[in-house]
């Protein structure tokens, strides 16, 4: 998606703290889900781009890895921590990288901490710290990105931009149409997801918010009854692959047995042969890119994921229970 000018003040304050050689070591970026935060750092990186700095994404479970392949870099290195109030297992890794961070003599490594917010479990990781790391590793700046665009103009703006960008995305004609529906603040996530469909099916005229984001899932939906044709053996019906979609959305598994263990409690597969499951866990595990900390964790947009994951468990009264004895599911 276009990065957003109404982020441009906060871009530059974070990429001049990375150019700046020194200094303290960690930023912290904040905000609510779909704000922006991720686009952000995005760009952040492609503006770093050719600068000596050399940039990396952390993946979920491997920080202290990180930490410690970057200490041995020769120049200076950007860490990069998405997502960072995911888990409480992401958390104690990350205070682990943190703690080498601070031990080290280098000021050469820099991380930048993104999450929706900080202080539930920001308080707890510094306590468990040395004092003398708490002193180094105090933030040089925060970022507060605003979690939705409340200005008509500024949505309306945004909107048609965006609308022409993926349009050109799309090489297709770019549709006249308005965003309508949004009586309050919209997040950019939402308005980008409007965007995003109202130019790949060519919608024209007043576009309602809650309708596109419907006919955005009503197309996901159908590439992946198209995609599970062409990558898995056996043909599953729709409500057992939205079923699915949720469950790895919202719990994930650490390896393919344990998918399929934790697939066996959805309604239609509790009968169904391991060969069924296993086929199913594959191609959840291969249709989106993974996080990195578990065997299935879907890398998406968290707004639009949580939104689907409730029109699902609203849709398929015993998918609550399912997904709750999934979970326990070792």
């Amino acid at each position: 998606m276009p990065f957003s000018p109404l982020r441009r003040r906060e871009l530059l304050s974070l990429v001049d703290w990375c150019r700046t050689p020194g200094g303290k070591r960690m930023w912290q970026v904040m905000g609510g889900a779909g704000g922006g935060k991720t686009r952000l750092l995005i760009e952040a990186v492609e503006q770093l781009a050719g600068e000596h700095v050399e940039c990396g994404w952390v993946q979920h479970g491997q920080a202290v890895a990180a930490a410690e392949a970057a200490l041995l870099r020769q120049g200076r290195v950007l860490l990069l921590v998405d997502d960072v109030d995911a888990s409480p297992r992401q958390q104690d890794d990350l205070a682990g990288m943190l703690s080498t961070l601070a031990r080290a003599s280098s000021d050469q490594v820099k991380v930048v901490l993104c999450g929706r917010e900080f202080a539930s479990w920001w308080a707890r990781i510094r306590a468990a710290m040395d004092p003398a790391d708490q002193a180094v590793l105090s933030p040089a700046g925060r970022t507060q990105i605003p979690s939705a665009l409340a200005d008509a103009t500024d949505q309306f703006q945004q909107f048609q931009g965006a609308v022409r960008q993926y349009a050109r995305y799309f090489d297709r004609p770019v549709p006249s149409a308005s965003l309508i529906g949004v009586t309050t603040a919209i997040s950019v996530g939402e308005l980008q997801a409007a965007a995003a469909i109202t130019a790949y099916n060519g919608l024209t005229g007043p576009v309602e918010l809650t309708t596109a984001l419907r006919q955005l899932f009503t197309t996901e939906e159908a590439w992946w009854r198209t995609n599970a044709a062409e990558h898995s053996a056996i043909t599953m019906p729709l409500p057992i692959l939205q079923s699915a979609i949720a469950t790895a959305t919202l719990i994930g598994a650490d390896n393919l047995e344990q998918a399929v263990r934790r697939l066996a409690h959805l309604p239609g597969l509790t009968s169904s042969s391991d060969k069924r499951r296993t086929e199913l866990a594959l191609w959840l595990h291969q249709l989106y890119a993974q996080r990195g900390g578990q065997w299935l964790d879907l890398h998406l947009p968290s707004y639009l994921a949580d939104r689907y994951a409730a029109l699902c468990v609203a849709a398929h009264p015993g998918l609550p229970a399912a997904l709750a004895n999934a979970a326990l599911t070792i």
